[in-house]
């Protein structure tokens, strides 16, 4: 049985030198090797502080390099694993006849930690190999370099070939391991691709990083990257290996699969493809590097979305934002500023001079207070557009910017084009003044047939049995209210076309019949006021297609209005042309013709011409704007003209024209309607003079009647007689018209009973709401008498 082996003595018989320390870093032993290397006695040294017994040199500080050591004892007690140190320039003290020298030594320094059983650093090796003699210094560089000539292998008796080849394969060892840690370590992504299939033969972890950690080394780039073909890069690649040109681009797009069965990825790549070559000057392959920006790309697209909605906004906004350099005097304006202001200059003399000069002192003072009192201005001028020559309203607000000592330096703010809201609010106050006006000329034309209504009354009071005195003022009080009942339709017309609720019920209609039912409609004014009409047809008979009531409405409208505005004995000609596909219809007259600053607003609603004082029929200024509605409905257009005051004017309206008319059926007169047989019938209206004034008129007309207020009554009546018809209002109180309705129908012995709405409300849905509860008819407030009877004529008794 052998003995255990004697360390110690395999330490000191050692041809590695080794020195052996505390963890404080002093010496413990050092075996003979190192003392050789060293040219020193253990007792020179056990004992000492490392440092202290190898000193720093203080003529060359760099030569003995103290940090760098003591760096790598601390790293490897630290991590307690070994620690290399693969070329390390450290001068030794040498002891001479003249005194201690420092010699130049270059050695390759291996510390490696010696652990208890608890972990602790008990002591540390250093091992140091001499590799003096494999390096050459260059004292004017300060940089080593291997040493392979002559001189080196001639003196490799001196230097033990193991602890050389030791020495080599540390330091090829750790280059290596520092070039890897470089290359996996590069900021960009790098790969090296070899041969004309573009074999993967490294890649750092930047590259792994970019398109997944997948397996590379070893494959072709299209087998290891199958989803990249097709995106521009093997064409790029077969270029550079075929030409050695070099290629590169930047922000370019990738779609990559970075996970494993995952989707792809966009991303943007800056890219650069290089050769690299053997000794020969023959291409082996290309280094692929580059980087992935795509953060920056991301950040630079929302940047520019955010500068395009800022343009966008700035210039939806009609904005431009501008700086004032004080300084230079010069103006930096957003890019808008040529399509909001049509500048193109950035002189600040040269944008104020198209400030309107009745403007330029406002804006002056407005700046110079705010830059006195260092603080902001608002201001809005009018500005001549330098491109155009257009004149607009911009709102100028600044601020002005002061420097840390407190001086103005720059003024920044804003330019806003207000010219549409200078123009709106123009307009409001316009159509505000024009409202103000058609409400007193709506309370004066409504005052106007009151007054004669209100005499008329006070006349029947006392006209006792007179009759031919009764008749006279009833016909007075008909006409008055026929024409309060014009002016209320003309308002309600109005609001339903602007409101689009108006329908038409289209049909085919001879253009000469609409004329003819105009003139009809006309006739009375006309005759009134004295005029001579003259009608003029095409020889072509011609037909639109339109609803019937508006298309006469709209040419009455248009003869009332000739009448209306032409002196007494005037003369109006109406002529129909057909030409092109087109029909149009003009009516002319010898007026007072219409003012040029009118003409404009001639079909705006509450626009009228100036009264004359002979003129003794009213309006509210609705006709025209209601008969360009219509016609617009219709597909048609109308037109004015007026050489000015008292130079009479003409009115031409235009329609698409269809096929010609066959002559019209006249169908046989009607005979003469039957007087209504007398009737039971119950008026409930909570307008106690509404109704007792209704049931005074069926009782003159032969029929029975009871008058309700409300509901409640009209139930009670209903259950204790017999009714052949009902007039029910709809806004009454509590139970409305509708409900009514349906507890009156409800009943079997009303079931008969003929039910009708009288109301004002006229509205489509209205009629239709009336329909639903059981009403047979719906008739609008005034009622007109033959109207009433028309409807009572279905009552069954």
């Amino acid at each position: 049985m052998h003995a255990p082996p004697d360390h110690f003595l395999l330490f000191r018989s050692s041809p590695y030198p080794y020195l052996v320390m505390a963890p404080d870093l002093t010496i413990i032993d050092a075996n003979d090797a190192y003392l050789r290397s060293v040219r020193r006695t253990k007792e020179q040294i056990v004992g000492l502080y490392v440092f202290d017994a190898f000193p720093e040199n203080p003529d060359d500080a760099g030569s003995t390099n103290i940090a760098e050591v003591k760096a790598s004892l601390e790293t490897a007690m630290a991590t307690k694993r070994p620690h290399t140190t693969p070329f390390l320039r450290y001068s030794v003290p040498v002891e001479t006849e003249t005194g201690t020298v420092f010699q130049e030594r270059f050695w390759n320094a291996v510390h490696t930690p010696a652990l208890r059983d608890d972990g602790s650093v008990a002591f540390v090796y250093q091992n140091a190999i001499d590799v003096t003699d494999l390096y050459r210094f260059d004292r004017r560089t300060q940089s080593a370099a291997v040493a392979l000539g002559g001189s080196a292998i001639a003196r490799t008796d001196e230097f033990n070939r193991a602890q050389m080849h030791e020495a080599m394969m540390r330091v090829v060892k750790d280059e290596r391991g520092h070039l890897r840690n470089l290359f996996n370590q590069a900021p960009g992504f790098v790969a090296v691709l070899t041969g004309a299939d573009h074999v993967f033969e490294m890649a750092n972890e930047s590259y792994y990083q970019l398109v997944g950690h997948r397996e590379l080394i070893g494959k072709p780039v299209w087998q290891a990257l199958p989803e990249v073909r097709g995106q521009g890069f093997e064409e790029r690649l077969a270029q550079v290996y075929t030409t050695g040109e070099a290629w590169k681009t930047y922000g370019m797009r990738l779609n990559v699969q970075r996970e494993a069965n995952g989707p792809t990825e966009e991303r943007f790549i800056d890219l650069s493809y290089q050769a690299y070559r053997a000794e020969d000057g023959s291409i082996l392959g290309i280094f692929a590097q580059g980087y992935d920006v795509t953060e920056a790309h991301d950040a630079r697209e929302a940047e520019r979305e955010s500068t395009d909605r800022l343009n966008e906004g700035l210039l939806a906004a009609k904005m431009v934002v501008w700086d004032w350099d004080m300084a230079t005097d010069e103006l930096y304006l957003s890019e808008n500023a040529s399509q909001v202001l049509g500048l193109q200059s950035n002189s600040r003399g040269f944008v104020d001079s198209h400030v309107h000069p009745q403007d330029r002192s406002t804006l002056d003072e407005a700046r110079a207070r705010a830059l006195a009192q260092q603080s902001r201005f608002e201001v809005t001028v009018r500005f001549v557009r330098p491109d155009n020559g257009a004149l607009i309203w911009i709102d100028v607000r600044g601020r002005v910017r002061c420097d840390t000592a407190g001086a103005a330096y720059a003024v920044r703010g804003i330019a806003i084009d207000i010219s549409e809201r200078v123009h709106a609010e123009e307009e409001l106050r316009k159509a505000d003044r024009r409202k103000d006006e058609f409400l007193a000329m709506l309370a004066h034309e409504l005052r106007n047939p009151l007054a004669p209504i209100s005499t008329a009354a006070e006349v029947l009071r006392f006209a006792g049995t007179n009759p031919e005195r009764v008749r006279a003022t009833s016909e007075i009080i008909l006409r008055q209210v026929k024409h309060m009942t014009n002016l209320i339709d003309d308002l309600l017309d109005v609001s339903r076309v602007t409101r689009g609720l108006i329908e038409l019920d289209e049909e085919c209609l001879d253009v000469e019949s609409i004329v003819q039912a105009a003139v009809e409609q006309a006739r009375p004014l006309l005759d009134a006021r004295g005029h001579v009409l003259s009608l003029h047809f095409s020889s072509v008979k011609a037909t639109v297609s339109g609803d019937r009531t508006r298309l006469v409405q709209t040419l009455s409208n248009l003869l009332n209005n000739a009448a209306k505005y032409t002196p007494q004995g005037g003369r109006i000609a109406l002529t129909v042309e057909v030409d092109a596909g087109k029909v149009r219809i003009s009516v002319q007259d010898n007026g007072i013709g219409i003012e040029p600053a009118l003409l404009p607003h001639l079909f705006d609603l509450f626009t009228q011409g100036r009264r004359t004082s002979d003129r003794a029929q009213g309006g509210l200024g609705l006709g025209l704007a209601l008969v360009r509605s219509l016609l617009t409905m219709h597909g048609g257009t109308i037109e004015t003209r007026s050489e000015g005051t008292d130079m009479g004017s003409i009115f031409v309206i235009t329609l698409p024209c269809m096929a010609q008319l066959a002559p019209p059926h006249l169908a046989d007169a009607e005979p003469a309607p039957a007087p209504v047989a007398p009737l039971r019938i119950m008026v409930v209206d909570d307008n106690r003079d509404a109704g007792q004034s209704l049931a005074t008129l069926l009782h003159a007309c032969g029929h029975a009647v009871l008058v309700a207020a409300d509901g409640r009554e009209a139930l009670a009546l209903a259950a204790s007689s017999q009714f052949d018809a009902f007039i029910l209002d709809i806004g009454l109180p509590g139970m409305n018209g509708y409900e009514l309705a349906r507890h009156i129908r409800s009943e079997p012995a009303h079931a008969q009973a003929i039910l009708i709405a009288l109301t004002g409300y006229s509205q489509a849905h209205d009629r239709v709401l009336s329909k639903g509860a059981g009403f047979a008819h719906h008739l609008v407030k005034p009622v007109v008498l033959a109207e009433l009877e028309q409807a009572l004529r279905g009552a069954v008794r």
